[in-house]
């Protein structure tokens, strides 16, 4: 009897081919087609949507000239359709608008238009009222590469992926709340962070300053991101040992600030940065030390040095020791009252 191997799975002869028992095989049958009955009945219960041209004026209040939103109000005089926030002012144009439109209610609140970043990867349909909210945290907001002569533009998934292939530069993993000491080559001008958390896209920036190396560290998104987007806390040092025991160090804490990065790196000495000496650098390539904390809601708010939302291990403190023998023996007014 014959047999045959292929693709590491045995093959054999029309002779010794099973057959699938009937009744086994009605039931495979039966599954399918209820599979197939649930999928069309829940596609036939979704309601039926429709794309669509329309003046886009329609959904914006006629006195504020915002996004209608839900409750809608409509004046009797001329019958201006505004949103809620101006229906009593209008009251000096024509008259209060005191008439509540429900049906408005209705087509303002399921109206959606694609995400303005269709092109870059996000394939969300937004109702049109949510649109700039949404433009402002989406992930998928586009930001330029920093190379100069680059002219790459993309999200920050696809930012990581040319920076490997496009620079040979791949972004180095960091997890916040600990520090990591980082061998940076002076012959870039940038180099590439990535939060091991939350995929948070970080550049260092490196670049002459007189006789000293600027360094700076910003983290890559959109300028006008919305407020609820993570905020960070960092860290940077660079530390070298000096002999008799002493190191030299420069350091410097401060909030991360954002960058699209739409006219490329930061320059040397722009914003936050951290002034590092000639005699700290080791040839070319400069030990930095990084840390990135991000900041807890409140402390953002407060604007003040945060306290960073990464647990942190408590490290025992060690307390000076005192030979028994050293210590002044205990008088009677000495010993602790009962």
């Amino acid at each position: 009897m014959e047999r045959a191997e292929s693709c590491g799975k045995s093959v054999t002869t029309s002779e010794e081919e099973e057959v699938m028992p009937e009744s086994e095989e009605g039931e495979v049958m039966m599954m399918q087609e209820q599979d197939g009955g649930a999928a069309a009945a829940a596609e036939a219960m979704a309601p039926a949507q429709i794309d669509l041209r329309m003046d886009v004026a329609l959904l914006h209040c006629q006195a504020c000239l915002l996004p209608l939103k839900p409750p809608v109000f409509k004046c009797e005089a001329a019958g201006h359709v505004v949103c809620c926030f101006c229906r009593a002012g209008h009251a000096g144009l024509c008259s209060r608008a005191s008439a509540h439109c429900g049906e408005l209610d209705v087509v303002v609140g399921a109206v959606k238009v694609p995400c303005p970043y269709r092109a870059f990867g996000c394939d969300r349909y937004l109702v049109y009222h949510e649109a700039a909210g949404h433009q402002r945290a989406c992930r998928c907001a586009p930001c330029s590469c920093p190379e100069p002569g680059c002219v790459f533009v993309g999200s920050r998934a696809t930012l990581l992926g040319h920076f490997a292939a496009g620079h040979q530069r791949p972004a180095v993993t960091v997890r916040y709340g600990r520090a990591w000491n980082l061998g940076l080559s002076l012959a870039h001008r940038w180099h590439a962070l990535v939060g091991e958390e939350d995929r948070s896209v970080f550049l260092v920036s490196l670049g002459p300053l007189g006789a000293a190396t600027a360094v700076s560290l910003l983290c890559v998104r959109p300028d006008g991101e919305d407020g609820a987007a993570p905020r960070f806390w960092c860290k940077l040092s660079v530390e070298r040992p000096a002999g008799d025991g002493k190191d030299n160090l420069a350091l410097m804490a401060s909030a991360v600030s954002s960058s699209a990065l739409s006219t490329g790196a930061p320059a040397p000495g722009q914003g936050m940065f951290l002034a590092v000496p000639q005699e700290l650098i080791s040839g070319d390539t400069l030990t930095l030390s990084v840390r990135i904390d991000p900041i807890q809601p409140a402390a953002a708010a407060a604007g003040g040095a945060p306290r960073s939302a990464t647990p942190q291990a408590r490290t025992p403190r060690r307390m000076p020791t005192c030979p028994l023998a050293a210590r002044p023996p205990l008088g009677p007014s000495t010993y602790p009252r009962q």
